[in-house]
């Protein structure tokens, strides 16, 4: 046997190694995961396409990435589905989510984790994920921009704009003329230049308890707006929220709403109700979540447990009775529902009451 031939021996057996090595780099046994975006780099807002793929032979069984996976700073906007495909002897699982944030900054969306057993095993194995950056950018347009020749002069034209300047000062003059005048007449009469409304806006409670009532009158989850129904309750509690705790609830995502409750310094029972029903709206708005009768019964039953374990509360008068609108007490310059240093307010709590 030449030594030229052996060369070629050993050179192929070499090329056989190394291919044997890439294919047991991309799969771990009969199972190959793949996690892909459609572009890495985005501005705030955008949407991001990014899939799960799993293709394994048809004996071993695998467990998908649960509906609400973590995927980091990025919320999921909407989730598909669609049925394994069988193709060359595999099976080939999808799952896609479409992702977005509103933070400017380099972010990765985290490993997603894949269970899977072979037949007759019943030991589950795992497969991750690799983490993918993202890149967030900020809308504001580049203030860098090229070096252009100067302009040629001009020709000047009449000044319309003088004009009109002068107009609109003179009718400035007039509107202020006029405001004097309607003042100082008001003033003589013992009147305020602006009226005053007497009428005060009523507590938080008492807005999202009849908001509620009238949601559940509706009867969306009868007619099968289940979607509908779970944008709706959801946004009366993070209304709620907003007023009652002066949070800005309705530009929150679930994670940082429940960051500023707790920045609040609120009794962990009630942070703990309101993560598991913005938590449960979530998998619903998002995630294409269909609940139960059951589940949809828990969620209306915790909206109305939320809003009355930490409604405000006013003092009784002495007589025992309760003040159906808002006590005198409230027409006080210094007592202010968007003023909470100036207010006395009582959180009703299970144990009695405790205040904040």
């Amino acid at each position: 046997m030449s030594n030229s031939f052996l060369k070629y021996f050993f050179v192929l057996f070499f090329l056989m190694i190394v291919q044997l090595k890439a294919i047991a780099a991309q799969s771990i046994g009969s199972v190959l995961l793949e996690a892909k975006v459609d572009r890495n780099k985005i501005t705030i807002g955008d949407l991001i396409r990014y899939s799960i793929i799993v293709t394994s032979d048809e004996e071993i069984e695998i467990q998908m990435p649960t509906l609400g996976a973590n995927l980091g700073a990025f919320e999921i906007r909407d989730y598909d589905d669609p049925d394994p495909v069988k193709k060359g002897g595999k099976i080939i699982r999808r799952r896609e989510y479409t992702i977005s944030t509103y933070d400017v900054g380099d972010y990765q969306i985290p490993p997603v984790t894949v269970r899977y057993v072979a037949a007759g095993d019943s030991i589950y194995k795992e497969l991750s994920t690799e983490n993918i950056k993202i890149t967030v950018q900020s809308l504001k347009p580049s203030e860098e921009g090229d070096i252009r020749d100067i302009k040629p002069p001009l020709v000047m034209e009449r000044d319309w704009w003088r004009t009109i300047r002068f107009a609109l000062a003179g009718l400035i003059g007039v509107a202020i003329l006029i405001l004097v005048y309607i003042y100082l007449k008001r003033r003589r009469e013992g009147k305020a230049l602006i009226p005053r409304r007497e009428k005060l806006k009523p507590p938080p409670h008492q807005v999202a308890l009849v908001a509620l009532e009238k949601l559940v009158q509706e009867k969306l989850l009868e007619h099968g707006e289940i979607k509908q129904y779970y944008i709706r309750i959801s946004e009366i509690i993070r209304c709620y929220i907003e007023d009652r705790f002066f949070i800005n609830a309705l530009e929150m995502t679930t994670g940082q709403l429940i960051g500023a409750l707790q920045d609040a310094e609120l009794e962990k029972q009630t942070i703990d109700m309101v993560e598991s029903f913005l938590m449960q709206c979530d998998l619903v708005k998002f995630a294409k979540y269909i609940p139960t009768a059951a589940e949809n019964q828990q969620t209306t039953d915790l909206a109305f447990e939320i809003v009355e374990s930490t409604k405000i509360v006013f003092e009784t008068e002495s007589d025992g009775s309760e003040p159906d609108v808002i006590s005198e007490t409230l027409e006080s310059e210094d007592l202010k529902m968007r003023s909470p240093e100036h207010a006395e307010i009582v959180t009703e709590a299970e144990n009695g009451g405790e205040s904040r």
